[in-house]
């Protein structure tokens, strides 16, 4: 870790250089986010630290890239998230290759700067999230008569562990990822997504499929996605997964007033039984994964108010979760809970 920060002090203090491709200042960015959480179940609270997170990206000479990024606390424990370098061969492509986020899903493929809820949805965290050492090819389309996204295709190739366990990574099977995005008009996204990679030590493999869109305008944001994961052997039986937001936000045009915008939102989200393998097999039945999530249900209502700070983007959330589940199983942080948070980007 002592490493890191000195090649992160380094970094930043690299002088600039110019030439053809642009400026080679490498970039930092970060995001702090502190919450409060009660759970009327338990009549308790808390307060955590949910990220303390930093990155450092950039362009090279001669078309290369690379980026850096850690989290000095992701659920209490320091977590290397992304670490890749790249190369930019032609106009829109990149090639890259080291560990970065498994091209998937649109809400499972934001980072926390991105995130609209105190807490992620379902598909976000438990059954879409993943990260991974491997190959990625990336590539936009552009329409001819304006430089507008048209359409972008991601796919790549992994281990199928990730970056804490390379060395043992051999592997004789493909782990692959891969997520197209559309844009037939502006606003509107669709997103089909594949993924199939390896779990609980190479013995069993899952692949996923996603469907997922969205729409933006005038101060709208509506999203919906369905997931589809199936497990090879039998290993646990397919589990879905829904995620739909509504959010409406309102500008505040008082330039002198404390907030600039007001966002009102909710969400509902489910996911059916789910295993993620770190559990390994049942004991009375050796071929079938531990469950590792209940099937539930969540509703989530919450409003955001967006602090007038152009150079710190800051916001403070007050959500709350109602959640139901049919067969129980449900566990202690994961229960009926009003959350507040505090998060402020760089």
């Amino acid at each position: 870790m002592k490493g890191f920060f000195i090649l992160l002090i380094a970094l930043i203090g690299y002088v600039p250089c110019q030439g053809e491709g642009g400026d080679y200042l490498p970039k930092l960015h970060g995001i702090l986010r502190g919450k409060y959480e009660y759970e009327p179940n338990l009549d308790a609270s808390r307060f955590e630290v949910r990220n303390a997170r930093v990155s450092l990206e950039g362009n090279l000479p001669l078309r290369s890239c690379y980026k850096v990024e850690v989290d000095f606390c992701d659920e209490t424990e320091i977590k290397m998230k992304d670490a890749w370098v790249g190369i930019n061969p032609w106009k829109t492509l990149r090639v890259s290759i080291g560990q970065q986020r498994m091209p998937f899903s649109i809400d499972a493929h934001r980072n926390p700067s991105e995130q609209y809820f105190a807490n992620r949805s379902f598909i976000a965290k438990q059954t879409g999230d993943i990260r991974d050492v491997g190959l990625l090819v990336s590539y936009t389309f552009k329409a001819k008569e304006s430089s507008r996204d048209i359409a972008a295709v991601s796919a790549g190739i992994f281990n199928g562990s990730n970056i804490t366990n390379q060395k043992t990574a051999w592997h004789g099977d493909w782990n692959y990822s891969a997520r197209l995005q559309l844009f037939p008009i502006e606003g509107l996204a669709i997103v089909p997504s594949i993924q199939h990679t390896a779990i609980a030590d190479r013995l069993v493999h899952y692949t996923s499929l996603g469907i997922g869109s969205y729409y933006e305008k005038k101060g709208w944001h509506i999203e919906a996605e369905y997931q589809h994961k199936s497990y090879s052997n039998d290993a646990f039986n397919a589990c879905n997964a829904v995620d739909a937001m509504l959010i409406y936000r309102i500008p505040i045009k008082k330039e002198k007033f404390f907030l600039d915008k007001i966002s009102c939102m909710g969400r509902f989200d489910y996911m059916g039984n789910h295993t993620d393998g770190s559990g390994g097999f049942e004991e009375d039945s050796p071929t079938r994964l531990v469950m590792t999530d209940a099937e539930r249900y969540r509703f989530t209502f919450g409003v955001t108010l967006s602090v007038r700070n152009p150079y710190f983007p800051t916001e403070i959330r007050f959500n709350y979760e109602k959640y139901h589940y049919p067969h129980g199983g449900a566990k202690e942080s994961e229960r009926d809970k009003l959350v507040a948070e505090l998060a402020i980007r760089f």
